[in-house]
């Protein structure tokens, strides 16, 4: 455990280092900007272009770079900087704190510089230092994000963590830990009675079953376990007292699921006066759900301007290859408050295709159903779902939220899922936290699909948006898991 520590504190002591390098190396940058880059086409690349400065030199600046380093620092400092960054899409997160890092000792510095009339504080200067002290901070934070978790995932700093059931609040547990290693929690396995019936995505080629409930002290001994979750509910209270000595015994930290979180995904964990509780969320405030159709509106009216030579190509190509059925497809699917509303999309299968089938998912479809040469290709890239935007401007529909799903479905998925309707507290969106996070995988899992829902609606907010649009790029053009 210590010895993790002290690497988590060398992270920090190496973000300060880089700065100390960072910051001169920036503000030289900016000086050079402003005087110098005449000087640069002039004489090097023989090109009448840019003003020299004769009479502005570096030294006034060199003299006050310890002013510059220090007021650099405390709004790194101030801003997250030196924190390491767990959760999704980090490189964002550390591209917005370098902005509000960098503009705060930006501002800072402009302040001195009026207080104290010989402080060098050329505006230009001053403007070249922000928008060069962007870019390099974001990039030596991002890289020693790179290195940091590139050693958590070689086990060094990290602590091996064993999870004690296999179902799917264990596989819940384990996930997190495979996606996101800077939180240090290195997964080794599970302990349970057997496999699971079905395996999470992002476990698909990590899940390992490394024996029976009843063996975690010689598992842990010969994974030298440090952290160990428990998650399964049914064990007798015997076991578990026996576990708790176990782990103190050997310095094992134990972490025991509540009961309340096998019920219901509803709840999050909050401290009442020095007591653990757990309490219902609540709606997304007025200023947020504002915030949020504004983008979606934004967002739609551009793309539907944007992508208007697209839309008119593939509608050619529908009318062209099948031309007995429509160009778009209309269909009943469920959104905000339980309302039902149409769906509109560029029809990719052949026309009556659930005629004799009635309602059925789409990976459960078959080659046939799907126009030929393109219905496929349609699916595979999602370009069917272009014409979604239509339903984002009309209010329908957001660009990023849960999947809105068909009434018939909606039907049979509650009676198995009592809390299946909490998703229909924001609009429908056109991608979403579960598509992301296993696409077609999900389509067919509800009880998993939920809960990837509840967590974006508890955890919404702008930039959470923002991160699924980014990673609902890189889904569609590697193509992962497509239907």
């Amino acid at each position: 455990m210590k010895t993790a520590v002290k690497r988590n504190v060398g992270f920090v002591f190496l973000r300060l280092v880089s700065d100390l390098i960072l910051i001169p190396g920036v503000i030289i940058v900016a000086y050079s900007l402003k005087f110098k880059l005449g000087w640069l086409f002039q004489n090097l690349l023989s090109l009448e272009a840019g003003r020299i400065y004769d009479h502005a030199q570096v030294e006034p600046y060199l003299q006050v770079m310890g002013v510059f380093i220090m007021v650099w620092i405390v709004a790194f400092y101030f801003s997250g900087l030196y924190k390491s960054e767990a959760g999704i899409s980090p490189q964002i997160d550390i591209f917005i704190k370098s902005v509000k890092g960098v503009s705060i000792a930006t501002l800072q510095v402009m302040a001195v510089s009026f207080v104290y009339k010989s402080f060098p504080g050329s505006r230009y200067v001053l403007a070249y230092s922000w928008g060069v002290g962007i870019v390099a901070v974001t990039f030596s934070r991002i890289m020693i994000l790179s290195f940091e978790t590139w050693l958590y995932k070689k086990g060094v700093g990290s602590f091996n963590t064993l999870v004690i059931g296999g179902g799917a609040v264990g596989q819940d547990i384990a996930e997190k830990m495979v996606l996101f290693p800077t939180l240090r929690l290195k997964y080794i396995g599970f302990l349970d009675d057997g496999p699971p019936e079905k395996v999470h995505y992002h476990l698909r080629r990590s899940f390992k079953l490394l024996g029976t409930i009843q063996e975690y002290k010689e598992v842990c001994e010969a994974h030298d376990v440090r952290v160990l979750f428990l998650t399964r509910r049914d064990v007798p209270q015997r076991f578990i007292l026996k576990l708790i000595a176990y782990c103190e015994e050997s310095n094992i930290q134990l972490k025991i699921l509540s009961d309340m979180i096998f019920l219901t995904p509803l709840t999050v964990s909050e401290v009442f006066d020095g007591m653990p509780v757990l309490s219902t969320g609540q709606r997304m405030n007025s200023g947020g759900a504002f915030a949020k159709r504004s983008f979606d509106l934004i967002t739609s009216i551009l793309g539907l301007l944007l992508l208007f030579p697209l839309f008119f190509m593939i509608a050619c190509l529908i009318k062209l290859i099948s031309p007995e059925g429509p160009v778009f497809f209309r269909q009943d699917r469920v959104t905000l408050d339980g309302r039902t509303f149409k769906m509109i999309k560029f029809r990719s299968m052949v026309p009556n295709a659930e005629k004799d089938t009635g309602p059925v998912m789409v990976c459960e479809t078959e080659e046939t159903r799907y126009i030929p040469a393109i219905g496929k290709l349609m699916r595979h890239w999602s370009l069917d779902e272009l014409p979604q935007l239509i339903n984002v401007l009309k209010g329908d529909m957001s660009i990023v939220g849960p999947r809105p799903e068909r009434p018939h479905f909606v039907k049979e998925f509650s009676r198995s899922i009592p809390y299946f309707n909490f998703r229909h507290r924001v609009r429908g969106g056109i991608t979403g936290w579960a598509q992301v996070n296993g696409r077609s995988v999900l389509t067919r899992r509800p009880e998993h699909k939920i809960k990837y829902d509840i967590y974006y609606i508890k955890n919404w907010s702008f930039i959470l948006d923002i991160k699924i649009l980014f990673k609902t790029v890189f889904v569609v053009f590697t193509r992962e898991e497509v239907y």
